[in-house]
């Protein structure tokens, strides 16, 4: 059965697109790498550029008359309308040390929040995806029947698994950051840093980590994920408890 978006079209080709992105980025892994950095720690490769040029040509052509917002070409999110949020290669640094834990991500927002999304991990060879009012699945290689994501209800803190993320803007640690993982440190059963917001954020979907959070995290980081939080029963919120997350 198609999964039919609301607003027209289908996320069956879009899941087929972030997949083969996926596949892209493991062949590329196999030839030498060009690296560049954005940033002191804000690293660009070649594949995180070939990646997004592949997820932009299918998008174009599968829904040429919404926007992308891609991760490495830029750009601010329309005020208005359908757009595609992408990120082409969630994780880079994972990804340019040969570190498994990096994934492809893509969702629809509207003027009403996320619509849809896609989340791929390449390495797993596992997809999660949710539509909004839909609820959210997991597939794992090529089985094509998706298993429903669905949260159980909240544990203490002491017997949670969490998972965060330091931004490569250090300047997060002078405010508060470290802070707030001490203090969960100590809490919580444990926690875990992988590297990869998107896929952190699929795992507490799934219910492995029973909470995540991070400081200035961009629309690409969150928007996928957030969906598949909201759909299988959970919560997500900004830093402060409200409803600003997507803009970090």
């Amino acid at each position: 059965m198609p999964l039919d978006l609301p607003g027209g079209g289908e996320l069956d080709p879009v899941i087929d697109l972030i997949e083969g992105a996926g596949g892209l980025l493991l062949e590329c892994q196999k030839s030498s790498r060009s690296i560049e950095k954005k940033g002191f720690r804000d690293l660009v490769t070649d594949a995180d550029l070939r990646s997004e040029r592949y997820v932009v040509a299918g998008l174009n052509r599968l829904y040429p008359e919404d926007a992308i917002l891609a991760e490495e070409a830029g750009g601010e999110l329309p005020s208005s309308g359908r757009c595609w949020i992408v990120d082409p290669l969630d994780g880079t640094t994972n990804y340019s040390h040969r570190h498994p834990f990096f994934s492809v991500s893509a969702a629809l927002v509207d003027d009403e929040g996320p619509v849809a999304c896609v989340t791929h991990s390449p390495i797993l060879a596992e997809t999660w995806w949710a539509i909004r009012n839909r609820g959210a699945w997991k597939c794992r290689g090529t089985v094509l029947q998706g298993e429903p994501l669905t949260l159980k209800s909240t544990a203490p803190l002491g017997d949670c698994l969490l998972a965060t993320g330091f931004s490569y803007q250090r300047k997060e640690l002078d405010h508060g950051a470290l802070d707030v993982f001490e203090s969960l440190l100590r809490r919580a059963r444990e926690i875990r840093r992988g590297g990869s917001a998107c896929l952190d954020l699929a795992f507490t979907a799934e219910g492995i980590f029973q909470g995540f959070w991070e400081f200035y995290l961009q629309p690409h980081d969150v928007a996928a994920g957030a969906l598949l939080i909201r759909e299988a029963g959970g919560v997500v919120t900004d830093g402060v408890g409200g409803d600003d997350w997507l803009l970090g």
